[in-house]
């Protein structure tokens, strides 16, 4: 009797079993989900415009928004943001923004970087690094805060906006995005020399020989 009764219950097994396979066989067809990694490194301006000599100037703080991080992140119709799961910077964006901020303000203009508080102080804060969806595109946005120790002497948000080539992948976007980067950094390094050279500002932001 103990025979008979457990049979019913090893043919539900089966039919359970059995009805499994397909969707295990499904899904041990599907390909795993393999990330890139990308990095935006965007080459020295062509032809950089010197500062006057002597003029110094700190990089202080340079961050990121929050939802910037290693992940690619894309901006939906609206106020929706995605991000791009096989898509990754080797970095965080604002990474790439200080090395660019760091070559294009010391090396390329000519500015001499201060160690101490005395010299201006420049602190940036990158908000937006984005593809769009519709239309496509990518954008840049950060904002740009000259200060001395006792006033801000420029406050400047600059946004950048670059149509993203024809083609399939992360390459078009990432090209537009480096692009957007080194022209988001070339129009703040203008301004910053600008303004320290300005009649304006502070004694302390140059260098005593």
């Amino acid at each position: 009797m103990k025979a008979l009764w457990m049979e019913p219950r090893r043919m539900a097994a089966t039919l359970v079993a059995a009805a499994m396979l397909p969707g295990c066989a499904l899904l041990g067809k599907s390909d795993p989900l393999v990330s890139r990694f990308y990095a935006a490194e965007p080459a020295a301006e062509a032809a950089p415009a010197q500062a006057p000599p002597g003029l110094q100037l700190r990089l202080g703080r340079v961050e990121g928004a929050a939802h910037l991080r290693e992940r690619m992140v894309v901006r939906r119709a609206g106020q929706e943001l995605a991000y791009r799961e096989d898509r990754r910077w080797t970095e965080r964006p604002e990474a790439y923004l200080r090395r660019t901020l760091a070559q294009t303000l010391f090396e390329g203009r000519g500015l001499v970087e201060g160690l101490t508080g005395r010299a201006a102080t420049l602190d940036v804060e990158l908000e937006s690094f984005e593809e769009l969806d519709v239309p496509r595109a990518v954008r840049l946005r950060m904002r740009v805060v000259l200060r001395d120790d006792r006033v801000a002497l420029l406050q400047e948000t600059i946004s950048v906006e670059r149509p993203v080539a024809d083609g399939t992948g992360a390459g078009p976007v990432v090209e537009a995005l480096t692009g957007a980067l080194r022209e988001g950094v070339t129009r703040a390094a203008d301004l910053v020399v600008a303004r320290l050279a300005g009649s304006g500002a502070s004694a302390a932001t140059r260098a005593t020989p």
